[in-house]
């Protein structure tokens, strides 16, 4: 499930890029329609065994450009069978109404997925092979590891694939024969594994779709792309990262193997059903670094059962921890999405100091006034690409008007816009600030707002207002079904998220302009919404903290009052 977790300086500091970075936040948002289907999305790209959309043997650019460090993933399966997968995916009720089965018959149906089978089958059958549709079940029917990458759109199309099986010897010895006389498959270069010379394999599978594959001892390792392992169809290897990285994977030691598991903080024992974890700055667009303390999301399926974990660096958790209880009594009842996340202020400074080059006072100095988690929050109410952040300021000593005043100064150098920012103070003390914005979306109404220890920030300036009436007590909160705000985490409304995702998906499809999307949009992706509007209100709850270090910490998924 996508994470849209962004601080409120982050945003301003987004917005400030002649709104370039607000529309860019607006096509991810977009681009994710069925939000809840990520995660599936996620496994059935190992299970399905498909490039989505390679480029081809001599096209190297676009997967080169990226800088792929293969050493370094965003998100790992570890699977005791890459075939079961899916179907495990649709135990869960959410996915099973919301996906249905025809989702798992489309991966098993897919056009990767038949090509390849087909191209297998054509190899074996020419050459008198045994093993056309065997290759697939070898990797399909065992445990495997699956290591994933992004594309420049910010998806998961790279993916590396590892195994361990005893019957690759003949495989081997055959596949080197047919590389030597075969159209779709060849020798595309070498790597040295525990003193060996592996071959590494490329097979044209379908128009402009290559994988690489090799195998040394018991192991075989697939690579979705040639551009993962070779810089460019010069066959230039780049720094060596990549070469190492495979050659580990195909080590005969085990601890070797299992080259991904620290940076995960995964034990090397092998799940008992299957394991996905995500790192948080995929999950989060690269805005990480501001919430250090959070490192990745995993979901576990045993015994029938998916669970979900959280990896938390305690180290970092500092300046308030992860106490979200000051956040929710600040937030207005019934969000569609709201999470809380643990913001490393000080990781602003840079942000502030860029920005601060533009104001006629400093206001790095913010970055050591905030303190605790900060709350992103979407509404039924408002668009998908206008949430409101809320966060936390520490109590003040001296001349705090001085201090709110670098505010509204902050403000007024992040949000561009050439009409004039338009300043109130209420009779409460609190001091707001809005500009009106000419987006490509439209007219815009950003505001920030200061009232007492909160700040409130969005670019829909009515959920503003709406979180100040909240304070005033003139709106119900957050909070009020909330039995442990303190470690709630998150809340999501599928009714509400649903209808949000549905009016997004067809304002961005005109009936005019799209009919055959917008079409296809009313057969497909409006009864899914309709099944997840039958689900109650859910809150995620941290049941603790890790004392310290960094850990696995269990969520709990529960119902809350509507």
């Amino acid at each position: 499930m996508p994470c849209y977790h962004l601080s409120i300086i982050t945003n301003l500091a987004m917005l400030r890029q002649g709104n370039r970075g607000y529309t860019v936040l607006v096509k991810k948002v977009l681009n994710n329609k069925v939000l809840l289907g990520s995660l599936a999305g996620v496994a059935l790209v190992a299970a399905a065994l498909v490039g989505y959309r390679a480029f081809g043997w001599g096209t190297m650019g676009p997967v080169n450009g990226l800088k792929l460090d293969l050493s370094r993933p965003d998100a790992l399966v570890r699977t005791k069978s890459l075939s079961a997968l899916p179907r495990d995916l649709l135990t869960v009720p959410l996915a099973r109404d919301v996906l249905r089965e025809d989702f798992l018959f489309y991966y098993e149906q897919s056009e990767d997925r038949l090509g390849l089978k087909g191209s297998l089958r054509r190899i074996a059958y020419e050459h008198e092979l045994g093993w056309g549709d065997q290759l697939l079940r070898m990797v399909l029917d065992q445990p495997a590891e699956v290591a994933l990458w992004r594309d420049a759109d910010g998806s998961l199309k790279h993916f590396a694939i590892a195994v361990s099986r005893s019957q690759l010897t003949r495989l081997l010895e055959e596949a080197g024969k047919v590389a030597l006389k075969d159209t779709q498959m060849r020798v595309a270069g070498s790597l040295r594994v525990d003193g060996d010379s592996v071959p590494v394999y490329a097979l044209n599978y379908a128009w402009q779709r290559t994988l690489l594959f090799a195998a040394h001892g018991q192991r075989l390792v697939i690579l979705s792309h040639p551009g993962m392992l070779y810089g460019g169809g010069d066959g230039k290897h780049g720094d060596g990262t990549a070469e190492k990285t495979v050659a580990s994977l195909l080590a005969p030691e085990p601890a070797k193997q299992h080259v991904f598991h620290a940076q995960f903080h995964l034990d090397n024992a092998a799940p008992e059903g299957h394991s996905i974890a995500v790192k948080a700055d995929f999950l989060s667009f690269g805005y990480q670094p501001f919430f250090g303390a959070l490192e990745a999301l995993r979901f576990d399926f045993q015994q029938g059962a998916w669970q979900s974990k959280v990896l938390l660096n305690a180290d970092k958790l500092k300046n308030g921890g992860y106490d979200s209880s000051a956040l929710w009594p600040q937030l207005p009842h019934h969000p569609s999405a709201c999470f809380s996340v643990p913001v490393d202020w000080t990781a602003l400074q840079p942000v502030l100091k860029r920005l601060g080059s533009k104001t006629s006072e400093p206001v790095v100095p913010l970055a050591q006034h905030l303190q605790g988690p900060a709350a992103a929050c979407w509404y039924g109410t408002s668009r998908l690409h206008t949430p409101v952040f809320v966060a936390t300021r520490k109590p003040q000593a001296g001349d705090d008007a001085a201090v709110v005043n670098i505010y509204g100064s902050l403000f007024e150098a992040a949000i561009g816009g050439k009409d004039p920012v338009r300043k109130t103070t209420g009779k409460d003390g609190t001091t707001r600030w809005e500009r009106s914005v000419a987006t490509a979306l439209g007219q815009s109404t950003p505001a920030l707002a200061v009232a007492g220890n909160t700040v409130v920030f969005s670019a829909d300036g009515k959920l503003v207002d709406q979180v100040l009436a909240v304070r005033r007590k003139q709106a119900p909160a957050a909070s009020d079904l909330l039995p442990d705000a303190s470690r709630t985490i998150g809340l999501i409304a599928p009714a509400s998220l649903a209808r949000l995702i549905q009016l997004e998906a067809f304002d961005t499809l005109p009936a005019n302009n799209e009919p055959v999307l917008r079409a296809a949009a009313n057969e497909h992706l409006v009864p899914r919404l309709n099944a997840l509007k039958k689900y109650p209100p859910l809150r995620m709850v941290l049941k603790r903290l890790p004392a310290s270090g960094t850990s696995w910490e269990t969520l709990d998924w529960q119902e809350t009052g509507r």
